[in-house]
């Protein structure tokens, strides 16, 4: 009586210890992931002439959509964790975001006070996963960490606080947001996936007007959380 009952409970043990044959395949996936994100955008305007420097600085918070496609793979590596990569593709929705730098310093270095704005358009790009399998529900928790490509537009005007001269700066110019988060994926009939990232890019560039140089630098931070299905 006792063999069997021993014989049985090391079946039970051996077949808790070796993982489903489901977690020792590779997964290939797509997702479509509907986001909603807070974004700040920080714009700092240096005015600098041949008797020193002068500089603004303003920032917004703002509500921006979007809409990610996620393209991954996942592979094996030990028990029920798994290692990979995705490709990302995204389209902003959201309009441009404006704001207002104030005037600051004196004399000829000081700052032309005005508006900036700036706008997302589409992205690209790529994140590195770790991913964990529950071995009894199969949901998969997962970490994730990477950069991707945005073309974005930049706009810095401002008039002369002394002769209401104008500039309007523009720039169309790639951001390179790196970002990073966690998300957990719940199987279904077409699984669910819930996401929260966080993202920073910094983009400057100087411009050479007369006697003086401006540089204008745009800062993007950004919290984001997504929830939508996908294979897998």
């Amino acid at each position: 009586m006792r063999k069997p009952l021993i014989a049985a409970l090391a079946t039970l043990c051996a077949g808790l210890s070796t993982p489903p044959a489901a977690l020792s395949q590779s997964v290939v996936y797509l997702r479509a992931l509907p986001e909603v994100s807070v974004l700040s955008v920080a714009h700092t305007k240096q005015v600098t002439s041949a008797d020193g420097s002068s500089s603004g600085m303003s920032s917004t918070i703002s509500p921006e959509v979007a809409i990610n496609i996620y393209l991954g793979v996942l592979a094996p590596v030990s028990g029920n964790w798994f290692i990979g990569g995705e490709f990302r593709g995204a389209v902003s929705f959201r309009p441009d975001i404006e704001g207002y730098t104030p005037s600051g310093g004196s004399g000829t270095h000081a700052v032309w006070p005005g508006p900036w704005d700036y706008a997302n358009r589409v992205g690209v790009g790529a994140n590195i996963v770790l991913a964990r399998a529950q071995v009894f529900s199969n949901w998969r928790g997962y970490l994730f960490a990477g950069a991707s490509r945005w073309n974005s537009d930049f706009r810095s005007a401002g008039f002369d606080p002394g002769s209401d001269e104008a500039v309007d700066h523009q720039l169309q110019a790639a951001r390179w947001p790196l970002t990073a988060g966690f998300g957990l994926t719940v199987p279904r009939n077409r699984s669910m996936d819930i996401r929260l990232r966080y993202y920073r890019s910094s983009n400057d560039w100087s411009i050479a007007h007369e006697a003086l140089y401006f540089n204008h630098s745009f800062v993007v931070n950004g919290l984001a959380l997504s929830v939508g299905l996908g294979t897998r």
